[in-house]
């Protein structure tokens, strides 16, 4: 198992987020923008952008052990 940080911008799950957030990532502004977080919206926020940050472990195979969605909301859709 391996301990990751992170992070969930706001309406992150627009531009799937949260991802993990890898370590030495000194310019995290751009490093949301380059992994798909539209400038537009760290703009609209200005100087009150936060983002969620958590630490969680992952197994091996990359599969969060704490369930990184858990309380997102998100719900399957049934097919019918």
């Amino acid at each position: 198992m391996t301990k990751v940080r992170m992070i969930d911008p706001p309406s992150g799950w627009r531009y799937g987020f949260p991802k993990v957030l890898p370590e030495g990532v000194e310019d995290v502004m751009a490093w949301l923008v380059e992994n798909g977080y539209p400038q537009r919206e760290i703009d609209s926020c200005g100087k009150h952008f936060y983002c969620r940050h958590w630490e969680t472990e992952i197994e091996n195979d990359g599969v969060s052990t704490e369930g990184s969605n858990k309380g997102s909301g998100r719900r399957k859709r049934k097919t019918v």
